[in-house]
């Protein structure tokens, strides 16, 4: 697995899970069959930054820096003006199609951006499929998409 989309993997579980300790990383991504080692998710941790945080149930918990949370926005925006070719939605899913090498980094901002109301997105070179929770969500998020590709 390329190290980029394992960041992607990891910055999702950071989502779902409360991961307290670099063994906690390899056990969740060993059930989801990737395989790594404790060594190779201690460089990932320099690598993306991530710190610890209070955790809701006591301890503490890796994240990701704040200060990247809060710019996904504007890193969203400029991305998306340039690389956007056409985005549909039709039900849960949103296709976006990009210009070719750019559906990689778009996908995982549009993670970042709408962890809470997508269900799982799926990208190769220039298409990102993503499948909201709800039909209302995938029609926000399309929405969204659209204005700020649009913005040029």
């Amino acid at each position: 697995m390329r190290k980029q989309e394992r960041h992607r993997i990891i910055t999702q579980l950071l989502n779902e899970y409360d991961v307290k300790k670099q063994e906690d990383f390899v056990e969740i991504l060993s059930q989801q069959g990737v395989t790594v080692t404790q060594a190779t998710i201690s460089r990932d941790i320099k690598e993306m930054k991530l710190i610890k945080v209070p955790a809701q149930n006591g301890g503490y918990r890796y994240s990701v820096p704040r200060k990247e949370q809060e710019d996904v926005n504007g890193k969203l925006a400029d991305l998306l003006k340039e690389a956007v070719v056409f985005v549909d939605q039709m039900e849960k899913f949103i296709t976006v199609k990009t210009l070719p090498g750019n559906a990689s980094a778009c996908a995982n901002l549009l993670e970042k951006q709408f962890t809470k109301i997508l269900f799982t997105t799926l990208n190769d070179d220039d298409s990102i499929l993503m499948i909201a929770r709800t039909e209302e969500d995938a029609k926000h998020i399309q929405q969204d998409i659209a204005q700020k590709s649009q913005n040029k």
